[in-house]
Formats: structure tokens, C-alpha cells, sequence
């Protein structure tokens, strides 16, 4: 019996499986948002700017290199950035943003966020804000639907494309849900409708503006900005309860906030939060065949 079990252990251990990553490294990011500025916006405004942090967080530990402006909906703002650009080299980045993000309540009543978001990604307009080789996120909030003056959302998509000097140009947008639109805790938001179609066109992420705490959204934008590769998928089918996971030869813990999970459907392991691997740090999974 001694020697069936010693057999057994031989064999399980030849069925091991490792799967060796090395996270790749992230590009320049490029970050505009669009914030609406109207009378109804306190409190989201407020939550916003209570929720930056882990927006920022993800960025300082993933994207070495990035650039995010604020500019309004009011279309007296003409797409002009709030304020200065924030940066790796500003101080404090977070309270910055929370400054700059207080755009007031005073703003034009008919939000015209698609139309600022074409003009803040002009080169003229903005001078030296976006790079030829960083990747532009638009990040649209607002607790109302978009009313710019053209109504085929498309030629707002394709300024936005053709204002772009990188390769790529995803839009996300934090607005009221479809169809009827949303009710929060201290607030209430008509469907983003417009917002929510140039997401679908360009690519992106969609969250609830009337969602009690944006922190669960920021991150998902954050980690979507930031390039950082959260899935890693297996080179062959694994028995779940088998895998292991480590960063760094730093073995890490299956959970589904800052650790990893198991993707049934992608057959992937998939890092969440301050888990996620970050440029060039090497990621060892090993695991036997399901």
C-alpha cells in the first residue's frame, strides 16, 4: 500500500502544470473628462471627487506615465481644460483632482458633453495635452442625457477619432441607466442615452452615475485606462482547485477583491484590484489538468 500511494504521488506530480506570464508593459495614457457642470450635479460631483482615489491608485501602480484634464459639458467652456494637467510629477493628485472636479453647479442646463469632448481633444483648443503615442480615454459624468446641436452621435465619434494624434480613442461614460434612466440614494439621473451610444461606437466601459459609491466604477475605468492586463488564460483546461497562484515568486491569495479567481468560462486566472500584476513582473500559475 505504501508503495501504491508513493506511485500515486509520482504521477500526480508529473500532471503538474506551470503556465510562466511576464505582465507587459503599459502605454502613455491620455485621460479627458467631461464633467457636467449644471445645477443638479452637487452630489455626484461630491462623490466624485470623494471616489478619485482609487482611480489614481491604479494609475500610480500600473501606468507610469499619464495625463488627465477636466473640462465641463457648458458649451461656454468650449472644450477648455479646468485648471491644470495632472500628472505623475503633481504633488498631490488626488486632492487636485478633487479641486478641479468641483466645477460648479452654474453651468449651461443644456449639457452638451459629446460636443466639448470633441473640441477638448483638439490640438488647438488644448495645446500639447494629448500625445502621438499615448492611448486617449474621454470619460463622460453627467446626470442627463447629451444635447449637443448635431443629432447623429456618429460625427461627434469620428471628431473625436480624427482629433486622436495616438492610435487608439476609447470613451467610458459614467451616466443615468437605460432605459428610463436611475434612482441613487441622494440622486436621480435620465438615461445617458447619446453618451451611452458613443461608448458602444468607440469602446469603452458604462457605470451608473446613481450608483451610492463610484469606487467599484473608477477602479473598472482605472484599470481599463492603465492597459494593466488583469486575465491570464491557461494553456490547458485545469482542475480549479488545484491552481496556484504567484507574483513575483510572492505566492497570492484567491479572493475576489486585491487577489485572483478562476474564469470557468475563459479558463483563465483573473487578478482583481491591487493584485494585478504590474508592468514586467513575472506571474507563475501552476495547477493539473481538470
Amino acid at each position: 500500500m505504501l508503495g501504491g500511494f508513493a506511485c500515486s504521488d509520482y504521477e500526480v506530480k508529473n500532471l503538474t502544470v506551470e503556465d510562466v506570464f511576464e505582465q507587459t508593459q503599459d502605454p502613455p495614457a491620455d485621460v479627458l473628462f467631461v464633467v457636467d457642470n449644471s445645477q443638479s450635479m452637487s452630489e455626484e460631483q461630491l462623490r466624485l471627487s470623494e471616489n478619485f482615489g482609487t482611480f489614481v491608485e491604479l494609475l500610480t501602480t500600473t501606468t507610469a506615465d499619464y495625463r488627465l484634464g477636466v473640462t465641463t459639458t457648458d458649451p461656454a467652456q468650449g472644450g477648455v481644460l479646468v485648471g491644470e494637467v495632472i500628472t505623475p510629477d503633481t504633488p498631490d493628485p488626488v486632492v487636485t483632482f478633487s479641486t478641479l472636479v468641483g466645477v460648479g453647479t452654474s453651468g449651461d442646463r443644456d449639457e452638451q458633453g459629446l460636443a466639448m469632448a470633441a473640441l477638448g481633444t483638439r490640438e488647438d483648443v488644448n495645446l500639447g495635452f494629448l500625445r502621438s503615442d499615448a492611448v486617449t480615454h474621454v470619460v463622460f459624468v453627467s446626470d442627463e442625457d447629451d444635447h449637443s446641436p448635431e443629432a447623429n452621435v456618429q460625427r461627434y465619434v469620428d471628431a473625436m477619432l480624427q482629433n486622436k494624434p495616438g492610435e487608439s480613442l476609447f470613451a467610458h461614460a459614467l451616466v443615468g441607466d437605460p432605459p428610463a434612466g436611475c434612482l441613487g440614494g441622494t440622486s436621480a439621473a435620465d438615461a445617458g442615452t447619446r453618451y451611452l451610444e458613443a461608448v458602444e461606437l468607440i469602446g469603452g466601459l458604462r457605470e451608473s452615475i446613481c450608483a451610492d459609491d463610484y469606487g467599484v466604477g473608477f477602479e473598472a475605468i482605472g484599470l481599463e485606462v492603465s492597459g494593466g492586463n488583469p486575465v491570464f488564460p491557461l494553456s490547458q483546461l485545469a482542475a480549479r482547485e488545484t491552481i496556484e497562484v504567484w507574483v513575483e515568486e510572492v505566492k497570492m491569495y484567491q479572493r475576489e477583491i486585491d487577489g485572483w479567481t478562476s474564469s470557468i468560462g475563459d479558463n483563465a486566472v483573473v487578478f482583481s484590484g491591487h493584485a494585478i500584476p504590474r508592468p514586467g513582473m513575472g506571474v507563475r500559475i501552476a495547477y493539473q489538468p481538470g
